[in-house]
């Protein structure tokens, strides 16, 4: 008779998230490069995140609405430009926003949808490996 009290080997396999990105992982990326205000949601970025390119800015800003997301303090994490140019304007000029997302919608790891932008969970790897990269 089995022991009711040993957890089943199968039970690791569910999860109560949306998501296919470990929030670990998710929190690695962004913890060195930025801070979330919890009052108003806003980012404030570290110094070392000021320093990164404003491709990067533009991945770190849809990564912590994936965070927001995930962590039910926001609705969705698609978003449209105009949300991304509100936040990232005193970071990057408005025109740089406009080009590095339709460079990162083009060859990755956004994607637009409905004249809005996300990062998948099936482009995440491509995302560590960028900043695997910042890190080296």
């Amino acid at each position: 008779m089995a022991d009711k009290n040993l957890q089943n080997p199968l039970d690791e396999l569910y999860t109560n998230s949306k998501s296919q990105v470990e929030p670990a992982a998710l929190a690695a990326i962004l913890k060195p490069f930025l801070r979330i205000n919890r009052e108003n949601m806003t980012l404030l970025f570290t110094p070392a995140g000021m320093k990164l390119t404003a491709n990067n800015k533009i991945i770190l800003f849809l990564l912590a609405r994936k965070a927001m997301h995930l962590q039910g303090l926001i609705d969705s994490d698609v978003v449209a430009p105009k949300e991304i140019k509100a936040e990232l304007v005193r970071e990057i000029p408005s025109g740089t926003i406009d080009v590095g997302i339709k460079r990162l919608s083009e060859k990755g790891p956004l994607k637009g949808q409905d004249g809005k932008y996300f990062i998948p969970d099936f482009n995440f790897s491509q995302v560590e490996e960028i900043f695997s990269k910042v890190n080296s």
